[in-house]
């Protein structure tokens, strides 16, 4: 067969010499190249995935020694799952920037608004690749994370408790959950994922890449000049160079990460850690840090309903925004992109800030304690009630409210007896949980928090260990 004839049959002239060489806007910068490296980084992704999945075995008892096995008697294990670890968050990264620049750019007017929304879908999906592929290792920030997450759909009236219980593939994270992220993870969410870089690509390639527009330029166009027809800018080969040397550079740093960074792991899920903090990958702690200023009926607004806001107006976007392209021609859709940046930028900060061991601090009044106070001192710090409250603002992860403000209120010892009991049957908002204990160990942490009252005197700082080493009456149960 000749050179031509195979030309024509794989359809070089009328398919595939169009695509390599179609030109492209003169003025395509550098950051066109983030869909060309995205598509790219997937592809590591998965040549990386599946390697790794030749040793990995999605059980509850034998995930966790997998990745020991992978890591340390494996050829290059330890290196394909850095690659994999670090390509990962490389992924998010680089699609959400590439969201972005299209954002300021306004390259998702029209024709474009079908590929604007394939290409948020993709984001989502590469959300929820991380989000599925962080259980694998099975590890305690792996299950907490999981637990945390999953539970958050709960709170939607009527089919929320369905949508956990299926994503949980029971009442809670098990083995069932742990096959079912897997499957998850290495079947459906690639595949979606392909058909819908497909599509994005197809859409890019019939519509073009949006050149910035001009208000003056287009009330008195201007032929291009001659120097610009003898120097096109075509996808091949002046864009695939450009995204090969971007590329090379992203990978290059991945694999300095992987062979010199340490990929960060836990203990094997179920370690009894007293003081262990809940928290997800980094591109997840936005919203993780979001929830904590969100409590009892006004959690579901952290939770869902301005996650799900967002994303309605991301998919939007193309309809509700004006006719212009460019940064300077869109002030009000600037503003609000560059606020909600400083936003997601300032909560990952603080998020990362907080999060430390919480409940190792409690403050109470400098003043002596009854026996009663003493041992509810020390049922605060046994019973991990210094996790969640505060005291004075210190302490506590702020799930619960400052109990500095329990004598203010003028609560009766009953009544926190009752609360601490049974917090729902009191108030049907609470989140926290019932406390079964002695009616005299729930009296003595209800005088505990009434003796919270700092105008009595100076403050005094204890530490958990401090608490807990109390005498034995203060141990002991009360009459």
């Amino acid at each position: 067969m000749s050179r031509s004839a195979l030309l024509d049959r794989i359809g070089w002239e009328s398919h595939l010499r169009p695509f390599l060489f179609k030109k492209l806007p003169a003025d395509t910068g550098w950051s066109a190249t983030l869909g060309t490296l995205c598509a790219l980084l997937f592809g590591v992704m998965a040549v990386s995935g599946i390697f790794l999945a030749m040793y990995y075995n999605p059980s509850p008892d034998k995930a966790y020694q997998s990745i020991d096995y992978i890591m340390n008697d494996v050829a290059l294990g330890s290196l394909l799952r850095g690659i994999h670890h670090w390509g990962a968050g490389a992924m998010v990264l680089f699609v959400f920037l590439h969201l972005l620049t299209n954002f300021f750019s306004g390259s998702f007017k029209a024709p474009r608004e079908l590929t604007w929304i394939i290409g948020v879908a993709l984001f989502l999906v590469t959300l929820g690749l991380g989000f599925t592929g962080y259980l694998l290792p099975w590890d305690m920030k792996a299950y907490w994370a999981t637990v945390v997450s999953t539970n958050i759909p709960r709170d939607i009236p009527v089919i929320g408790p369905v949508i956990t219980r299926i994503a949980l593939g029971g009442d809670g994270v098990s083995g069932l959950t742990l096959t079912r992220f897997y499957a998850i993870h290495t079947l459906l969410l690639p595949a979606v994922l392909v058909v819908l870089t497909a599509a994005h690509i197809y859409l890019m390639r019939v519509h073009g890449l949006a050149e910035h527009q001009d208000p003056a330029a287009s009330k008195d166009p201007k032929p291009a000049p001659a120097a610009a027809e003898a120097a096109p800018y075509r996808f091949f080969p002046e864009h695939t160079w450009r995204s090969s040397l971007v590329f090379t550079g992203v990978f290059l740093g991945i694999l300095a990460l992987a062979a010199w960074g340490t990929v960060p792991r836990e203990e094997i899920a179920g370690t009894l850690i007293e003081s262990y903090l809940p928290r997800p990958e980094w591109y997840y702690m936005w919203l993780f840090q979001m929830l904590t200023y969100f409590s009892g009926a006004w959690e579901t607004v952290g939770s869902l309903a301005i996650p799900i806001v967002g994303i309605a107006l991301l998919f939007c976007v193309p309809f509700v925004s004006g006719g212009l392209r460019g940064l300077a021609n869109r002030p009000v859709g600037m503003a609000v992109g560059v606020s909600c940046i400083i936003g997601i930028v300032y909560l990952t900060l603080t998020g990362f800030e907080g999060a430390r061991p919480y409940g190792q601090v409690i403050l109470t009044p400098k003043v002596e304690l009854t026996a009663a106070q003493t041992r509810g001192l020390y049922l605060y710090a046994e019973r991990e009630c210094s996790y969640c409250h505060n005291i004075l603002g210190r302490g506590g992860h702020r799930t619960g409210p400052d109990l500095a403000n329990v004598p203010g209120k003028k609560r009766s010892l009953d009544y926190l007896v009752k609360y601490v009991k049974d917090p729902q049957k009191v108030s049907t908002t609470s989140i926290m949980p019932k406390y079964e204990l002695p009616d005299a160990d729930l009296r003595a942490l209800a005088e505990f928090m009434l003796a919270l009252d700092f105008e009595r005197g100076p403050v005094v700082s204890w530490t958990r260990k401090q608490a807990l080493s109390l005498s034995p009456q203060a141990k002991a149960a009360l009459p």
